[in-house]
């Protein structure tokens, strides 16, 4: 599985973003009910953090719109 910095994850409404990403673990955050809002801060091993996303699902990133070109 491959993952990166400052991705959101989702099932129902708990919410885990990666907040910092090492070689060997991973620190991230848990919010319940808003992926901004605030929440508890853990550190676990890649390996367990990856066990913990099982069955979550991605939130794909929100693109800012780009100001239009005269």
């Amino acid at each position: 599985m491959r993952i990166y910095q400052d991705e959101v994850y989702q099932k129902g409404a708990k919410f885990i973003r990666i907040v910092r990403l090492d070689r060997y673990e991973v620190e991230f955050k848990t919010m319940n009910g808003d992926p901004k809002g605030e929440g508890s801060v853990a550190v676990l091993a890649k390996k367990e953090f990856c066990r913990l996303l099982k069955g979550m699902t991605l939130v794909p990133p929100v693109k800012k719109d780009a100001p239009p070109k005269d």
